[in-house]
């Protein structure tokens, strides 16, 4: 399949921004940073192991994206969640 069967959709970076993650070996220590696609580093640290450090930069983009402004336009606040319970009933 060729790329031009493929529709290109640009989202504004407004309301929905890119993250990248990016892990660097300095020495023993391995950096890893989280910025826009701008190139602002939102979240960065190190770690000694290279496991380690995808750990938390994974897990400090998820902080970021769980934390992102534009989650309460997806969800209605007027919905509030059912305390009834779902399948079956207890015997």
């Amino acid at each position: 399949m060729s790329d031009s069967q493929f529709p290109i959709f640009e989202m504004p970076d407004s309301r929905f921004p890119v993250f990248e993650v990016v892990l660097e070996r300095r020495g023993r220590k391995w950096n890893w940073r989280v910025h826009t696609s701008k190139g602002d580093v939102v979240m960065q640290g190190s770690e000694s192991s290279r496991p380690a450090a995808n750990y938390k930069a994974d897990r400090a983009l998820f902080l970021l994206l769980l934390s992102a402004p534009y989650r309460s336009i997806c969800t209605p606040s007027s919905e509030t969640p059912s305390t009834e319970p779902r399948g079956l009933e207890p015997l």
